[in-house]
């Protein structure tokens, strides 16, 4: 019953703005603006009539850096934001990007389950997101990929084809105003001419897994934040490096101690020169296959190191053995150079190393960065779901396609690779 008079109030609001004074004089005009000759109204919409759009689209984070993966081909990871101003459901069941503006050729599709499985809602729903409620804003997360770095347009924008369900009770009128069926452009999005920071190996040796890579949605992928009071991408290239041994096990036994596991005591590296600016290395380790409950924010990482690489990046290293960090606040590092080990604190359920770089001195409020290591081995594909048994945990893996060396590629999700045995090894 209150709905009406606001949207009266609304009514007499604009009517009231649009009207005129026959005192007002040319001192009092606007001045011709000739910054925009669409005057603001965004590529894709009509200058002849005005467009009721049920999604506000805005493209989060900085621009973005193409990245090659071990497929060979060129990787383009952003996000986009949509907010739903309707009282009614909004379901969206295509994405398209399109290459260089809203008449650009069609570069990627995404069909609605993935769609669905690409969404975030805030607070996180607990099943994939199926469509965007009454007033809600969610995050779209987008990964174009091209053959070559000349295939990848210098700007993108997209199409978003949606269906609406029925308003809200009471919101039936303000409903009206929106289609059934809407395809609005939105999202414009310009790639950076910057390259992927080029970095040696986090770790030494063979058989690590680079788990919850790009360019898949996964526990990385997924990660946006509300940090510094914008939504940040903050795990976008974020590896969670697992090592495995003999017969592909990650662990020996049933795996409830960390001891168990392969990469547990792992060296890990510092992947170019550099000065340490955060050192933390007193939280404890906790038990394997087990969720911590009660982690509170500051310590996600557990124990951790940020390594200020230059030109504005940072290496942010996560949940190694407390007390294992072998460097302190201020020190100079060089590439290769031991500055503790691979443990299990902080949020984390099985030791391993995560490894991500970023433009802040900071765990996550910084902008990700893509980047590259210099060198490595391609062996093949890794099967996420472990098997356990009596004798340990093991992980199936298919080799290729074109397993061998590599150079300037980012290990793309559940890959696994062989470093040189150490810094100093021959290639």
């Amino acid at each position: 019953m209150r709905k009406a008079p606001l949207v009266l109030v609304a009514a007499v609001a604009l009517l009231a703005g649009c009207s005129s004074s026959v005192e007002s004089t040319e001192s009092n005009a606007f001045p011709a603006s000739t910054a925009d000759p669409r005057g603001g109204v965004p590529p894709g919409y009509p200058l002849d009539k005005d467009v009721a759009t049920p999604l506000v689209i805005t493209t989060l984070g900085p621009d973005p850096i193409p990245v090659t993966g071990t497929d060979g081909k060129i990787h383009v990871a952003y996000e986009i934001q949509l907010f739903n101003v309707t009282p009614r459901p909004v379901t969206i069941t295509e994405v398209e990007t399109l290459a260089d503006g809203p008449d650009g050729e069609v570069v990627t599709t995404v069909g609605e389950a993935e769609v669905a499985a690409r969404t975030l809602q805030f607070p996180a729903a607990p099943v994939p997101v199926t469509d965007i409620a009454a007033g809600r804003t969610v995050v779209l997360l987008l990964d174009d990929v091209y053959d070559s770095r000349d295939d990848v347009p210098a700007e993108v924008t997209h199409r978003i084809t949606a269906t609406l369900g029925a308003a809200t009770p009471g919101s039936e009128a303000f409903g009206a105003l929106y289609p059934d069926v809407t395809t609005q452009i939105g999202g414009a999005v310009r790639t950076s001419a910057a390259s992927p920071v080029v970095i040696g190996p986090p770790v030494a040796g063979d058989g690590w897994i680079a788990d919850n890579s790009c360019c898949v949605m996964n526990a990385h992928r997924g990660v946006v934040l509300a940090l510094g009071g914008r939504m940040n991408g903050a795990e976008r290239f974020g590896i969670d490096w697992m090592q495995t041994g003999q017969d592909n096990a990650v662990a020996v036994g049933d795996g409830t101690r960390n001891e168990d596991y392969y990469g547990y005591g792992a060296e890990l590296l510092a992947v170019a020169d550099g000065t340490i600016v955060t050192v933390v290395s007193d939280r404890p380790d906790v038990p394997p296959k087990i969720l911590p409950e009660g982690v509170t924010f500051d310590q996600l990482a557990g124990n951790y190191v940020i390594i200020d690489i230059g030109d504005g990046n940072f290496a942010f290293y996560a949940h190694m053995i407390p007390g294992s960090v072998s460097v302190k606040v201020g020190d100079k590092v060089t590439r290769g150079q031991a500055i503790g080990k691979l443990g299990n604190s902080g949020n984390t359920t099985a030791p391993h190393l995560h490894f991500h770089l970023s433009r802040a001195p900071l765990p996550l409020s910084g902008d990700n960065v893509a980047y590259e290591i210099d060198r490595f081995t391609f062996i093949g594909a890794v099967d996420v779901e472990a098997a356990p048994t009596d004798e340990g945990i093991f992980v199936t893996v298919s080799e290729g396609p074109n397993a061998g060396e590599r150079t300037n590629q980012l290990p793309l999700y559940s890959t696994l690779v062989n470093f040189r045995a150490s810094p100093d090894a021959p290639n």
